[in-house]
């Protein structure tokens, strides 16, 4: 399947993009799970997001100073208008996951607590999807997210 956005030979790099970041959600749950055991939840957590602040600020030089290496990202760099609160939601998304899976993870596991985030991500993908991306709710969709609820449902009840 070829997407408009990115050329044929990028595609595979972009197809591996959400594979990395389902993979950086597990281990940073669990990274900071551990961690927390050792300093207290809040203090990795405060670490976590001081690492991920100065690595956003990083990226940001980059693209800023090298705009080519990243034309979509570059786009409208430095322009804050229109700015509403809404603008913060994104952010405090990343807060509640940086808190809740390790804690998730450390009263469920990470198995369940995946499953779990996974289902919920689906559901929220479909009702994402259907009313701000305008594409339509379709029967495989639907039986994808049913099926991952029911696998998570099992997993949390008989694990």
């Amino acid at each position: 399947m070829r997407c408009s956005r990115y050329p044929t030979r990028g595609m595979r790099f972009v197809s591996l993009v959400p594979m990395l970041c389902g993979l950086a959600v597990v281990a940073q749950a669990g990274l900071n799970r551990r961690f927390g055991g050792q300093w207290g939840l809040m203090s990795a957590v405060l670490l976590n997001m001081v690492v991920a602040t100065v690595a956003t600020f990083a990226v940001y030089l980059v693209v800023r100073t090298v705009p080519g290496l990243w034309p979509e990202a570059a786009a409208g760099q430095g322009r804050l208008s229109g700015f509403t609160p809404w603008h913060l939601l994104p952010g405090l998304c990343g807060v509640i996951i940086v808190l809740g899976m390790p804690l998730a993870m450390s009263r469920l596991g990470a198995v369940q607590s995946v499953l779990l985030l996974m289902a919920a991500q689906l559901l929220t993908s479909l009702v994402w999807d259907a009313m701000v991306e305008g594409r339509p709710v379709t029967f495989p969709r639907v039986l994808g997210s049913g099926l991952a609820f029911i696998g998570a449902t099992i997993a949390v009840w008989k694990g």
